[in-house]
């Protein structure tokens, strides 16, 4: 029964070249929008949930009054976070993280400009990043050393084996290459091609060791199971208290999960962000798909007035209602499988 429906269903779609073609590639081009839509907001929603820790991974934020309104943003002193590490046990891990850059590396005679930053050692075990070589544990502990992508590894060395190699900074610092990371993936809020440890930063003095000066991200890894309600309660005035009342910023940690897609503030309260622009071409992708839909039963519908004298044939000819039921049915997923397998 079903090899003769589809031999009839493929008959007739031969038989009707002209509206075949018509209904499979109106149908195809639908789905294919709707398809494009759905593949951009999956990569919104995947942005930073690659991470194995991503449950336990937050994002230190201030919030203060500013003419009447509370505002919260995310750059924060780095004396933060080595306290918050110190005083309370919930915390398991911190990086703090400065603004990507552009500085010229160097190695022998090849010189480029490349974006980076500079991190904390736990940053490569608190994120998932994973390293082709190097040790993730010890790779930014010491103060030249240097861990890059392997993008900028071919760059700069070509098929050279880049690990323990020299490259020179700003054509004034030495880095030995500790660690060589896989390139990373385009759902990241992060875009480094190397990373300096911490200690670099301090070496030049541009730590800032005050309270006052909002100059860096944070970033924190929770012990499991400690509670974010619980812990943002616990560090709340610990800006306050340090600075001795000088600063009046209060601290709490937001999750990973919302860093991409709920990142805008209003009076201190979360309102939205890019999760908006989701929704509303989510919506997009289901109207165009509905109107392709409709398109297609509309074409079909008058397709088969033609039909009627076949349907009137069969009829007369024995043929149940559920066979003739079946047979349309059938052509009806031909075209839609086509024109999935086209879109």
């Amino acid at each position: 029964m079903v090899k003769n429906y589809l031999k009839i269903a493929f008959r007739n779609l031969l038989r009707n070249k002209g509206f075949s073609a018509i209904n499979i590639s109106g149908l195809a081009i639908g789905m294919a929008g709707a398809v494009l839509i759905l593949l951009w907001i999956q990569n919104e929603l995947s942005f930073d949930q690659f991470h194995a820790k991503k449950d336990q991974l937050y994002m230190v934020y201030n919030k203060s009054v500013f003419e009447g309104d509370i505002h919260c943003w995310s750059s924060t002193p780095s004396v933060l976070a080595p306290a918050l590490k110190a005083e309370y046990p919930d915390i398991k891990n911190f990086a703090r993280y400065d603004w990507e850059s552009e500085r010229l590396l160097s190695y022998g005679d090849k010189k480029l400009n490349s974006s980076g930053s500079v991190t904390d050692s736990a940053f490569l075990y608190m994120f998932s990043f994973p390293l082709i070589k190097g040790n993730a544990l010890t790779a930014l502990t010491q103060v030249n050393s240097i861990v890059i992508t392997e993008s900028l590894a071919k760059k700069l060395f070509g098929d050279e084996d880049p690990f323990n190699k020299i490259i020179r900074v700003e054509s004034k610092d030495n880095f030995q290459v500790t660690g060589v990371l896989k390139d990373l993936p385009p759902n990241t809020r992060f875009n480094f091609e190397y990373l300096l440890p911490w200690r670099y930063l301090q070496s030049l003095g541009w730590d800032y060791p005050n309270w006052g000066n909002n100059s860096f991200r944070t970033f924190i890894e929770l012990q499991p199971g400690a509670s974010l309600k619980s812990v943002n309660k616990k560090i709340k005035n610990i800006t306050i208290r340090h600075s001795k009342n000088q600063e009046d910023n209060e601290v709490f940690l937001y999750p990973a999960s919302r860093w991409r897609l709920w990142s805008r503030f209003e009076n201190g309260i979360v309102t939205g962000g890019r999760i908006e622009t989701v929704r509303l071409f989510g919506a997009i992708a289901l109207f165009i798909l509905l109107i392709a839909c409709i398109n297609f039963m509309n074409l079909s519908t008058a397709g088969s007035e033609k039909r009627a004298k076949e349907v009137g044939i069969r009829k007369v000819s024995g043929a149940k209602q559920s066979f003739i039921i079946g047979q349309f049915l059938t052509e009806s997923v031909i075209i839609a499988l086509l024109a999935g397998i086209i879109s």
